[in-house]
């Protein structure tokens, strides 16, 4: 099977009979990246607390699913929280789930992620700790890779109506360099089990992670390919749901819950429902839950300002708002990009203080990205008042005439003929690439 989606897999597979348990079919949910406890910068306080309540719900969905189907196993992979000190509602919340899993004899397993893996000189537990004390789920710890040491991955081999499964987890911490996979070694324990899973949270090459700076950890493709421990790989890091045959392995990539900010992908949010055996995947669903919805909009300057001189010039902010209206929804995240080049003047005349608040008021939550517009070059911006192009030296002089033309006395106006001077030459060393954002 190829680097894909396999939707029509995923639809036409139902959910397992006691025939398909009875012959070493293992069920799975498998989430991921829930973030609980997130809240964007800059978001009101009702809508923050709208924000963590939708998280909690999102993961409840997950947790209430598993119990529906009377799953074997629940496995969170890394970033259950978005923070290593999460507030005692998420921390409450997260109990109350994992008490709803063990009763119906579900049992849970977890990995640290980036956001809430203590790293460095944090004296504080991971979160998931607690839990794991109380016997609520067994917790995967940072590998000892990590700090420059090379001891075996130890599985944990448990017994699943007869079948023997190892389950490793591996993740990264904040700071860490490297392949995590490429130098791992796991106990010949592993060699027992009939059905060998790693829980991995880590980038992973070719899945929205080749723009990482090289000295973030990365597990690269080649060792995907070259392990053969490892029949399943179940991750968790990227936000949207992947299904891809790597070598020997199937890896699930599970995709978060919720849409946490404007770069995730516009995949619907969800979990993972799968029926694992010996020799092969029976089936992977993801199971779309309910979400916030992520919508993206780019206009580009000539829509705002359009070369033909024919067309009615209509306000820059009317146009963006005709295009925003058919995306207003109180359930909409909408990220809205602006391309192009403009002038200072057009720039101003986007009124965006208008448009955020429109945001505000008819969406969710509204981002605007001017990053990838630019200034005209100077020598080819156009004067608003005349209609003519003018050049920054043209105005110099004019302006420095002007004014010495109006100077009071001999003194004043010799100052301003060096000053004139002086900018001109400096004028004439300056070239005009066109700037980034944030004008």
């Amino acid at each position: 099977m190829s680097e894909q989606n396999v939707e029509e897999e995923m639809n036409s597979n139902s959910a397992p009979t006691s025939d398909e348990q009875a012959n070493g079919v293992i069920t799975v949910v498998l989430t991921a990246d829930n973030h609980l406890g997130y809240a964007a910068h800059g978001q009101s306080p009702r809508k923050r607390d709208e924000r963590r309540e939708r998280l909690r719900h999102a993961f409840q969905q997950a947790t209430d699913f598993a119990v529906g189907q009377g799953v074997d196993l629940f496995i969170q992979a890394g970033d259950l929280f978005d923070t290593t000190s999460p507030d005692e509602q998420d921390r409450s919340f997260v109990a109350t789930r994992l008490a709803q899993l063990r009763q119906a004899g579900i049992r849970a397993f977890a990995l640290g992620g980036l956001h809430d893996t203590p790293a460095g000189s944090q004296a504080i537990p991971a979160p998931q700790i607690s839990y794991a004390r109380l016997g609520a789920l067994h917790y995967f710890p940072p590998h000892a890779s990590s700090t420059g040491a090379q001891t075996p991955l130890e599985p944990l081999i448990i017994d699943v109506r007869g079948t023997r499964v190892g389950i490793c987890g591996l993740g990264v911490v904040p700071g860490e360099e490297g392949d995590p996979l490429a130098q791992l070694r796991v106990d010949s324990e592993i060699e027992r089990a009939a059905l060998s899973l790693l829980i991995l949270h880590a980038p992973i090459e070719g899945q929205g992670a080749d723009d990482l700076p090289e000295a973030r950890a990365l597990v690269r493709r080649s060792s995907l390919e070259q392990q053969s421990t490892f029949r399943y790989i179940l991750a968790g890091y990227h936000h949207g749901f992947r299904r891809l045959q790597i070598g020997e392995s199937e890896v699930v990539v599970a995709g978060a819950t919720q849409h946490v900010d404007f770069n995730d992908p516009v995949d619907d949010p969800g979990f993972v429902f799968l029926g694992l055996a010996a020799d092969g995947v029976r089936w992977c669903k993801h199971i779309a839950v309910d979400a916030l919805q992520l919508h993206r909009l780019i206009i580009h300057t000539e829509e705002l300002w359009p070369a033909d001189e024919g067309e009615q010039v209509r306000p820059p902010a009317e146009i963006i708002l005709e295009r925003l209206r058919p995306l207003w929804n109180s359930d909409a995240l909408i990220h809205l990009r602006f391309e192009g080049e403009l002038t200072r003047s057009q720039y101003h005349q986007l009124d965006l203080n208008v448009v955020r608040r429109f945001g505000e008021e008819n969406s969710f939550a509204l981002s605007i990205d001017d990053s990838a517009l630019s200034f005209l070059p100077e020598q080819q911006a156009v004067s608003a008042e005349t209609g003519e192009r003018f050049s920054p030296r043209e105005e110099l002089i004019s302006l420095a005439t002007e004014w010495i033309a109006q100077a009071q006395d001999e003194q004043e106006r010799k100052a301003l003929l060096i000053t004139k001077e002086e900018l001109l030459a400096a004028l004439d060393g300056v070239r005009y690439p066109a700037s980034r954002g944030g004008l």
